[in-house]
């Protein structure tokens, strides 16, 4: 696994995290009232393309960042995310054999996040479970994520592929 991989990486979910807190901000696009978990998205993506361990590491990374571009108790999005990253990473290969699985593996990483979360700021007091949305800002952003994970999964394979050749150069 070389450096530059793991660095493009991090760029990839500096994207990632610029597009979450601004074009899907709150009172931003927000189809049917719910945004996408983009950053979730992009780590289960980069899943493909990443050794495990410094998978988790970019998780744990996109998380302290999320966290610190929100208002919420830091760590929360950090705990979430390295979760994510590492059941991304065990399932790898199950993306890579059958690209169908795809739907499925983001769909549930994406509501293992969001609930994980939930449950998480619950615990430290932020009163999420009794929201009346609960449901919705659960299921809502995988629903979102799967229509999107085609065009992110084409993206970072032009990126990583383009790089990869690059270097093999």
């Amino acid at each position: 696994m070389s450096r530059s991989r793991v660095a493009l990486a991090v760029v990839v979910v500096v994207a990632a995290i610029v597009i979450q807190t601004t074009v899907f901000a709150q009172g931003r696009i927000q189809p049917l009232g719910f945004a996408p978990a983009l950053v979730t998205l992009v780590i289960v993506a980069l899943s493909v393309y990443l050794e495990p361990e410094y998978l988790l590491l970019v998780g744990f990374t996109a998380g302290i960042l999320v966290d610190l571009m929100g208002s919420s108790t830091l760590g929360l999005w950090a705990m979430t995310l390295t979760a994510v990253a590492y059941i991304a990473g065990r399932l790898k290969q199950t993306v890579v054999d059958r690209p169908l699985m795809l739907i499925f593996v983001v769909f549930g990483a994406t509501v293992f996040g969001q609930f994980l979360y939930v449950l998480l700021a619950t615990l430290f007091g932020h009163d999420t479970i009794s929201e009346p949305r609960v449901l919705g800002n659960v299921v809502m952003p995988a629903v979102w994520n799967v229509l999107l994970a085609v065009p992110v999964f084409w993206i970072l394979s032009k990126i990583f592929n383009r790089t990869t050749s690059r270097l093999a150069v």
